[in-house]
Order: C-alpha cells, then sequence, then structure tokens
C-alpha cells in the first residue's frame, strides 16, 4: 500500500430516520458521477466542525433542523491516492423533507426494503451499522 497521500478529503453524511424508514436522496449531478439512491451527505469546508457539516446539509439540502443529530462513528478509507475520513451521522426527522437544488428527489425507504444505491452494498452497511449503533 502506497503511504503517500495527494488529497485528504473530509465528509459528512446523516443516517435520517422516520419511525423504520430511512432518508435516501439522488442528487441532480452527482459530484462522484455515480447515478442512483445515496444518504444524504456533504463535504467540510475549511474548519468547519463534522457536527455542523451535518446539520448544514440537512438544513441545506433537505429543509431538515432536527432537535439532535448524533455521531455514530468514524471511517477511514484510501482510495487510489485519496484519503477519506467520513463523520456518519443519524437523526430523526423533524419534518418532510424538501429536496433543494443539489437534490433531484428525496424519500425514505423502508431499511429491509432498501433500493439499489450508487455505491452498490456500501450505503445500505452504513444504514445497517448506524441504525444498529449504541
Amino acid at each position: 500500500m502506497d503511504s503517500q497521500c495527494s488529497l485528504h478529503v473530509l465528509a459528512a453524511d446523516v443516517v435520517v430516520q422516520d419511525d423504520s424508514a430511512v432518508l435516501l436522496v439522488r442528487p441532480t449531478t452527482p459530484h462522484d458521477g455515480a447515478e442512483g439512491w445515496r444518504l444524504p451527505a456533504e463535504r467540510l469546508r475549511f474548519g468547519e466542525a463534522p457536527e455542523a457539516c451535518a446539520r448544514r446539509l440537512l438544513k441545506e439540502q433537505l429543509g431538515l433542523e432536527p432537535e439532535w443529530v448524533a455521531l455514530a462513528e468514524v471511517e477511514s478509507s484510501v482510495d487510489g491516492a485519496v484519503w477519506s475520513l467520513t463523520f456518519h451521522f443519524k437523526c430523526d426527522a423533524d419534518r418532510r423533507p424538501v429536496a433543494g437544488p443539489a437534490i433531484a428527489e428525496a424519500r425514505f425507504f423502508q431499511i429491509e426494503h432498501l433500493p439499489a444505491t450508487a455505491h452498490g452494498r456500501r450505503e445500505r452497511e452504513i444504514v445497517y451499522r448506524v441504525v444498529t449503533a449504541a
């Protein structure tokens, strides 16, 4: 494994629950080129705290302002020369989401019936880990 890193990416995503359903979104223009459903996610701005990023993405992308947003886990991954640190949050929906300009569609799906997603099984695995986290 190459120990050199030419780019660091800090990101946050949020598993938004409504009873036994989870919110997935389809971006209008996916930043990674992968079409399909995914968790609401955003890169952290320079100096931004991960929870502030999660709250910002919920408000700007979906019109949500939940009372609590909890960190469930932090995931470190390497893809080529890019090292990513992703903060996985969870919260309960405080209202029905309203898709912002970057979101083509936002929809709740029952956890046991999640659709095919942009990154294969990755989103499904994150949802299960986050939902079952203490």
